[in-house]
């Protein structure tokens, strides 16, 4: 892993170590294989975010978690061993553990442990099911290449660092340079890619961006202070549809036939809910009308195409209109008008 790697690992294990025991800053330096400057940097940075306590013994500092916390491990039956070793390899599935995380080492610690803590048969049974039992979300492209980009935003949405970067625009083709806090780092099962989410200074909002087109990417040496109420889960559901960003649409969409039973089973948004129905009749299909307010742009453009021709936008009029005029370039560029 690289330096950055390594010193985003650490801004990640401490606050963990620490909560187990208190640790000397000799304790830390040698297991980061640091010196001591260093730890009392990386130190310094988490005091920022956690109630972390320095009390002198002797000649030896040791930092723990401050007031009343003590760790207590907790114990798992079978059954939660069992849920927790499938989830983390549905999780694994994803591809997420190539990424190279901080904490992927680790991940892959547990699930030895909780693998050795099972009867052997049924650590055969976990693992047949987990072949059956999965995601099929992966992504789409290969990851290793932007590791280091990723150990930065990671490094500098932990310590509330802006960065500036250069960012290679997927609609214009064009790369310019800017400043971003950023807030997270997330894996878009949509559009199968990892992105990063935080606060453009450009546009004076909070914007979404593909990491493997981050060209450059440094730290300003700015700090930011990340909205207490920001939840990256809320804000997706209402800003973000179908891998795109955008501000939220109220649309109502009537679906057919077969779609019509689709999107009677199927939960596309939360905010999804079905305003009128009918039953198929002798001459007539079936049909549902569903209203859900959602990212506006391409994302839902491509989600209303990839029903047609069993789909009609009701509302808003602008999107319907809009929809047609894709429908009739996709023609023209298939010599069909």
């Amino acid at each position: 892993m690289s330096h950055r790697g390594d010193l985003t690992e650490r801004l990640i294990r401490i606050p963990l170590l620490l909560a187990t025991r208190p640790h000397s800053q000799r304790e830390l330096a040698i297991e980061f294989d640091v010196d001591g400057v260093t730890i009392r940097r990386n130190l310094t940075d988490l005091m920022r975010f956690h109630n972390i306590v320095d009390e002198k013994h002797g000649r030896e500092i040791f930092y723990t978690f401050g007031g009343d916390f003590k760790f207590t491990s907790p114990s798992f039956t079978p059954q939660e061993l069992a849920t927790l070793l499938l989830a983390q390899q549905s999780i694994a599935a994803t591809g997420s553990k190539d990424f190279g995380t901080p904490l992927a080492g680790q991940g892959r610690i547990l699930l030895d442990k909780v693998r050795a803590a099972l009867p052997p048969s049924l650590r055969e049974y976990l693992d047949a099911l987990a072949n059956i039992f999965g995601s099929a979300a992966v992504p789409a492209k290969d990851y290793t290449p932007h590791a280091e980009t990723i150990d930065r935003l990671i490094r500098a949405a932990v310590t509330r660092r802006q960065v500036r970067m250069r960012y290679q625009s997927l609609n214009s083709n064009k790369s310019s340079e800017r400043e971003f806090d950023p807030y997270a780092v997330y894996f878009d099962p949509d559009g199968a890619t990892l992105k990063t989410i935080g606060f453009d200074h450009r546009w004076r909002e909070i914007r979404t961006f593909s990491i493997d087109h981050i060209e450059r990417l440094a730290e300003t040496g700015a700090e930011f202070t990340r909205p207490p109420d920001f939840n990256l889960q809320k804000f997706l559901s209402a800003n973000c549809f179908n891998g795109i960003h955008g501000e939220p649409l109220t649309v109502r969409l009537k679906a057919y036939g077969v779609t019509a039973r689709v999107f009677a089973e199927r939960r596309f948004h939360p905010s999804q809910k079905t305003i009128a129905s009918t039953p198929p009749g002798a001459k007539s299909e079936e049909t549902i009308t569903i209203e859900m307010t959602a990212a506006r742009g391409r994302g839902l453009e491509r989600f209303i195409l990839s029903w047609i021709p069993q789909i009609e936008v009701l509302e808003p009029v602008e999107l319907r209109e809009k929809i047609v005029a894709e429908l009739r370039q996709g023609l023209a560029c298939n010599g069909s008008e």
